[in-house]
């Protein structure tokens, strides 16, 4: 595939800017990875903003449509990328995460640069640097129902604040895979958003008020006191190896792999305590074709679950979260997070 000179179409937003009725017609105007800079009260300043890098995660390009369409001047400058416009608008609006064929755009944000996704990647990069914004906020949706939740690499006060801007809950992942947030720094915070599912209204609202704190707040990276936040750390991931098969059903389907109830999204931010039913499995070779790996890449499958007359459950109280019933999703991703504690905190403890 020929990869365009640039990739990342850059707009200045003024006044008199014309975004369209609809968000379709936004995605239509912007025709491609584009980042609009907003020009803020302080312009010696600047924030990111990146939305959009799965083309099936909406909230974050709703919220920032009506942000620009109610013509809200930001605090600072806010430089905001919407990437994934093409697989956002391929078939059918908002139905792909990533491009049949290609890659996922949020794991190229390292070597190899070298296709469409990636260049995209690069040059998003390559942006971040010449504008210098004081912190990065990457918003997602995901890809099963459950509340919000803010996901860093790199855990402290700054990180911790920023998140508390959308939700309660934090996750800290060390597992490594090309993600955007993976880039965090001391000097400019990256974090993650993850406000929902696509298809829950509040998801959009938790993103909308979200981005009205990031853009009006002076300070962002300092929140008064009162703030708190319940913590997960190093979750595994509940992966298949390739060639695995699922389905999701109310009883066992007869040679795959594994057989998931439709009804296991319940447990998303909520206590899976110990027996909790994940699933049922076709046999010893299922079990093989399964892992729960964590960011070290150490396998928690056997201390966090157990195989009991051929179902799966868990062995301890478990947090789970991103459980997805996206089948293709699942199988090229995961299936679930699982972290076995919980941590409150006060930003100001």
């Amino acid at each position: 595939m020929t990869i365009a000179s640039d990739p990342v179409r850059v707009l200045e937003a003024s006044a008199t800017s014309i975004w369209g009725d609809t968000e379709v017609e936004f995605l239509n105007r912007l025709g491609g990875a584009t980042l609009i800079l907003i020009p803020g009260r302080d312009p010696g300043r600047t924030r990111a903003l990146c939305t959009l890098l799965h083309g099936n995660e909406p909230s974050g390009t709703r919220a920032l449509f009506r942000f620009l369409k109610e013509g809200h001047q930001p605090q600072v400058n806010l430089a905001c990328f919407v990437p994934a416009v093409e697989t956002a608008m391929h078939e059918q609006l908002f139905l792909h995460r990533y491009m049949p064929g290609e890659r996922d755009m949020n794991r190229c944000f390292r070597p190899p640069f070298n296709d469409r996704p990636g260049a995209i990647a690069e040059r998003i990069l390559q942006l971040l640097a010449e504008h210098r914004p004081e912190c990065v906020i990457d918003i997602h949706n995901t890809s099963g129902a459950g509340p919000a939740f803010g996901v860093v690499t790199y855990e402290d006060r700054q990180h911790e604040a920023l998140v508390s801007l959308f939700t309660e809950h934090l996750v800290v992942n060390d597992l490594r895979l090309g993600a955007l947030m993976e880039l965090s720094r001391p000097d400019c915070p990256i974090i993650t958003i993850e406000t929902g599912g696509a298809g829950d209204p509040r998801s959009d609202r938790i993103a909308y008020e979200g981005l009205l704190r990031y853009a009006s707040m002076d300070k962002v990276l300092d929140l008064p006191p009162g703030q708190h936040l319940e913590l997960y750390h190093n979750p595994a991931r509940l992966e298949f190896t390739d060639g695995a098969t699922l389905a999701y059903d109310t009883r066992p389907v007869p040679g795959v792999d594994l057989t998931v109830p439709p009804d296991l999204e319940r447990y998303n931010f909520g206590t899976a305590p110990a027996g909790t039913f994940i699933g049922w499995l076709d046999g010893c070779e299922s079990r093989a074709r399964i892992s729960a790996r964590d960011g070290a890449g150490v396998e928690r499958l056997d201390d966090w679950f157990q195989v009991r007359e051929g179902r799966l459950e868990t062995t301890q109280p478990l947090k789970l979260f991103m459980i997805t019933h996206r089948k293709d999703i699942a199988l090229s991703d995961c299936l679930l997070y699982a972290a076995p504690e919980t941590e409150h905190r006060s930003i100001n403890s």
